[in-house]
C-alpha cells in the first residue's frame, strides 16, 4: 500500500508542470505582446513627433518666405491652385495651394515634406493663414497639421504718433499708446503708455508755455497719470513709414478709385451709410481765413467749398483704395473699409495735397467692420467752419505736414471734438490752442478733446495703411 500511494503522488507532477508552463507561456506571451505594442507606440509617437516637427517647419518656412516676399501668397509659384497660372484665391476657394516642399533633417537627409495652403489677408486686414501638413516618408500613413495665423502690426496701433513735440492740455484725454520723437507736455488724462524718445528737450522752443529745458515727459503730477510715462524710449523712424503714394496710386488705378488732377480746386467725397460714395469736383472755394503759420507770421487761405459739380455716385472700391492727385474734402458715414490718399507728388510744401475734414465723418458702427484711413502728402486739416461738436472716426496720417486745427484771427472757439482711431503726424498736432500762462484758458479751437483708441486697427487697418515689415505669429493650433 505504501508504494502505491507513492506512485500516485508522483503521477501528479506532470499536470502541475504543464499548468505552470502554461501560465508562464501566457504571461510571457502577454509581456512580449505588451512590449511589442509599446515599441510600436513609441515608434508611432516618434513618427508623429517627426511629422509635427515637419509641419511646424512649414509654418516657419513660410514666415521666412514672407519676410523676403512680403505679399506673395503663392510660395513663389505662378499659380494659386491646380497648377493653373490664371487661378486666383477667388477661383480657388479663397486659398492658394497646396504647395509641396521637401524637408531635410540636420544631416541633410530628405525625410519628409510639408504641404502648404495659404489664405491671403482680406481687404482691410493684415492677418493671413498658413496651413501646413507635415508628412514623413518612412510611414506615409502618418501626418500632422499645424494652422497658424500671421499678421503685421499696422502703424494705426498708436492712438497718437508724432515726429515732433506734443502738448496734451488739461481738457484733453487719450486712450491707447502715445509716442513722440520729441518732448511731451502732458496735462491731460490717459489710460495707456505715453512714451518719448528724448531725455529732455527745449520746451520754450516747442511753444509749451514755459522757457528752458524740461524732461522728456512732464506736466501732470498725478501718479495715476505719470505711471504710464516712460522716456527715453527708442525713436520711431518716420522714414520707415513713408507712405508709398505711387504704389497707392497704382492700386487705385487697377482696382480702386483714381481721381486725377481736377483742374479746379480738388474733390469732395461724401460717404453714405449704404456703402456708396457721392463724388464731386470742387469748382470754387470760399470762406477766406487768416491763420498763424509755422514761421510765426500770418497767412490767408480758403478752406470752404463754395460750388461743386457732381461726378456721380459709386460703390466702395473693391480693394478699398481711393487716390486723388489733388486736395480732397471728406465727410459722411463710412460703411466698409477704405483709405483716401492724396498727393500731388510736389517738391514744394506750399503745393502739397491735403485733406480737409469739413463735417462729421463717422462709421456706420464701431465694431471693426468699418475703417477709414486718411493719408495726405501735406496737412489733414479741421477747418474753421467745422461743426461746434465734431466727430471723426478713422486714422489720420500726414506724411510731411500736420494733423491739426489752425490758430485763426479772429478766433473761433468750439465745444467738443472726438476722434475714434488715431493721429499720425510728421509736424506738430493740436485741436486746441491755450493761453501760454494758464493752460486751462482755451484761446482758439475745441475746449474739450477726446481720443478713443480703436484696438481693431492693429491688425485690421484701412487698406494700404503702413505696417511693420515682418509678420508675427498671432495664433497657432495643432490637429491631425
Amino acid at each position: 500500500m505504501l508504494k502505491k500511494e507513492l506512485f500516485c503522488e508522483k503521477g501528479m507532477v506532470t499536470p502541475l508542470v504543464l499548468i505552470i508552463l502554461a501560465i508562464f507561456f501566457v504571461f510571457a506571451t502577454s509581456i512580449m505582446s505588451w512590449s511589442l505594442s509599446e515599441t510600436r507606440n513609441v515608434v508611432s509617437k516618434e513618427r508623429n513627433t517627426e511629422a509635427l516637427q515637419v509641419a511646424e517647419a512649414g509654418v516657419s518656412y513660410y514666415k521666412w518666405h514672407l519676410a523676403h516676399n512680403g505679399n506673395d501668397y503663392k510660395d513663389g509659384k505662378s499659380w494659386c491652385c491646380n497648377g493653373n497660372s490664371s487661378s486666383t484665391p477667388a477661383t480657388c476657394g479663397g486659398a492658394c495651394g497646396p504647395y509641396i516642399e521637401t524637408y531635410k533633417d540636420y544631416n541633410g537627409n530628405t525625410i519628409g515634406e510639408f504641404d502648404l495652403t495659404i489664405t491671403p489677408s482680406a481687404v482691410g486686414s493684415t492677418i493671413m493663414q498658413v496651413k501646413s501638413v507635415g508628412k514623413i516618408y518612412e510611414d506615409a500613413s502618418i501626418q500632422e497639421t499645424v494652422t497658424a495665423k500671421l499678421g503685421k502690426e499696422s502703424l494705426a496701433k498708436y492712438s497718437f504718433l508724432t515726429n515732433s513735440p506734443i502738448w496734451i492740455g488739461e481738457n484733453e484725454s487719450t486712450s491707447g499708446p502715445l509716442h513722440s520723437n520729441g518732448g511731451i507736455r502732458f496735462d491731460g488724462t490717459c489710460n495707456s503708455e505715453v512714451t518719448s524718445a528724448v531725455t529732455s528737450y527745449d520746451a520754450g522752443a516747442a511753444n509749451h508755455g514755459v522757457t528752458g529745458t524740461k524732461p522728456g515727459i512732464w506736466g501732470s503730477t498725478d501718479p495715476a497719470i505719470t505711471q504710464y510715462w516712460s522716456f527715453p524710449e527708442p525713436t520711431i523712424d518716420f522714414g520707415l513709414f513713408t507712405v508709398d503714394m505711387a504704389g497707392i496710386k497704382t492700386s487705385a488705378q487697377s482696382g480702386g478709385i483714381y481721381l486725377a488732377a481736377s483742374g479746379a480746386n480738388g474733390y469732395k467725397l461724401v460717404f453714405r451709410s449704404d456703402g456708396k460714395i457721392d463724388k464731386y469736383k470742387v469748382t470754387s472755394v470760399n470762406q477766406s481765413v487768416t491763420y498763424a503759420n509755422d514761421s510765426g507770421g500770418w497767412s490767408s487761405d480758403q478752406e470752404g467749398v463754395n460750388a461743386t459739380t457732381s461726378l456721380g455716385t459709386v460703390s466702395m472700391p473693391a480693394n478699398g483704395v481711393i487716390f486723388a492727385q489733388d486736395n480732397v474734402w471728406v465727410q459722411g458715414t463710412v460703411k466698409g473699409k477704405v483709405t483716401v490718399a492724396v498727393s500731388k507728388f510736389a517738391t514744394s510744401a506750399s503745393n502739397y495735397a491735403r485733406i480737409i475734414i469739413s463735417d462729421n465723418t463717422k462709421y456706420l458702427a464701431r465694431d471693426g467692420s468699418n475703417a477709414l484711413g486718411l493719408m495726405a502728402e501735406g496737412d489733414i486739416l479741421i477747418p474753421k467752419s467745422a461743426p461746434d461738436n465734431l466727430t471723426i472716426d478713422g486714422v489720420m496720417l500726414s506724411q510731411k505736414g500736420h494733423v491739426y486745427r489752425r490758430y485763426y484771427s479772429p478766433v473761433a472757439i468750439k465745444t467738443n471734438i472726438e476722434v475714434y482711431g488715431g493721429i499720425i503726424t510728421n509736424l506738430f498736432w493740436t485741436w486746441t490752442w491755450v493761453n501760454s500762462d494758464d493752460s486751462t484758458i482755451v484761446t482758439d479751437g475745441y475746449r474739450n478733446t477726446n481720443t478713443i483708441y480703436d484696438n481693431y486697427l492693429t491688425y485690421g487697418p484701412p487698406p494700404s495703411f503702413p505696417t511693420e515689415a515682418n509678420f508675427k505669429i498671432i495664433s497657432w493650433s495643432e490637429n491631425n
